[in-house]
């Protein structure tokens, strides 16, 4: 049974303080592998939220259901801020001598790339591919705190608070895409391509940046990451088997239910409620 998450898509409007941020160049696990896995995503942040606002606009003019406007309205505005947030984060990561601005411009001219060649239709897939990724990712972190213990402050912050939006408005681009599109196969057939698209990315950017840093991962780098991500407790371990669930004939993203992870969060998490402005 579908179980959704209840109650209104509210933006939240967060006041980090990256300004004064203190961190060693590889801040996440001490680990350059895990760092620049961190890094690359938060980089890719900002444009890809803006590119996933883009396919769920091109179809509000087509909706009446006041729900689904309303929705659509608080996603658009819980990612709007999040690419706003992720800008300024980036910014400071960049003067540890990361090359995050390389990996936002090459976003840029991706998502340009994607609108030009790519249809509405195969736009909002890819949109609803990523949510799920990402919804199946922020799973992870809100299960498992704990692996950003080590991260500095404002880091840890955000990617908490981020991840407990993901999860509020993870149905929001699958429904406008059940409504508009409603292509079982394309949905499909898209989450693969993307999920290689994703990756294969992903990992160039972390050679640029080890490139750039002049840094050679050490075996016990390697050993680290490797349980960090595939371990039985595994981070791409676990949002494996949530990207598997996608292809599930009549699947819903609210089949998997999260609302435990973000019922209370202010709760769980208050050092992060208190960053709300």
């Amino acid at each position: 049974m579908t179980k959704p998450i209840d109650g209104a898509i509210k933006p939240r409007r967060m006041q980090f303080n990256t300004d004064d941020m203190k961190m060693a160049q590889f801040a996440i696990e001490n680990n350059s592998l895990i760092s620049t896995f961190f890094y690359s995503l938060s980089a890719m942040f900002p444009e890809g939220e803006r590119f996933f606002i883009h396919a769920v606009r091109h179809y509000q003019k087509s909706i009446s259901d006041p729900k689904m406007l309303a929705d659509i309205r608080g996603f658009i505005g819980q990612e709007a801020h999040h690419g706003r947030c992720h800008d300024d984060l980036n910014d400071q990561i960049e003067k540890l001598g990361i090359p995050m601005s390389m990996i936002s411009n090459n976003m840029a001219a991706r998502v340009e790339m994607l609108k030009r060649r790519f249809g509405p239709e195969r736009q909002l897939a890819l949109t609803v591919a990523m949510e799920h990724f990402t919804a199946s990712l922020a799973e992870f972190l809100l299960a498992n705190p704990e692996v950003l213990d080590q991260a500095p402050e404002a880091f840890r912050h955000m990617m908490l608070w981020h991840s407990v939006e993901e999860i509020e408005h993870k149905a929001v681009a699958f429904d406008v895409y059940r409504l508009q599109v409603d292509n079982e196969w394309m949905r499909r057939r898209v989450m693969v391509i993307a999920m290689v698209s994703l990756f294969s990315r992903i990992a160039f950017f972390q050679v640029r940046i080890l490139w750039k840093t002049k840094h050679m991962p050490s075996f016990t780098e390697w050993r680290q990451a490797a349980k960090f991500f595939w371990g039985k407790k595994g981070m791409l371990r676990a949002n494996a088997g949530g990207v598997k669930k996608f292809f599930q004939r009549g699947f819903h993203p609210n089949d998997i239910d999260q609302s435990a992870l973000i019922d209370g969060w202010e709760e769980r998490f208050p050092e992060v409620a208190a960053q709300q402005v």
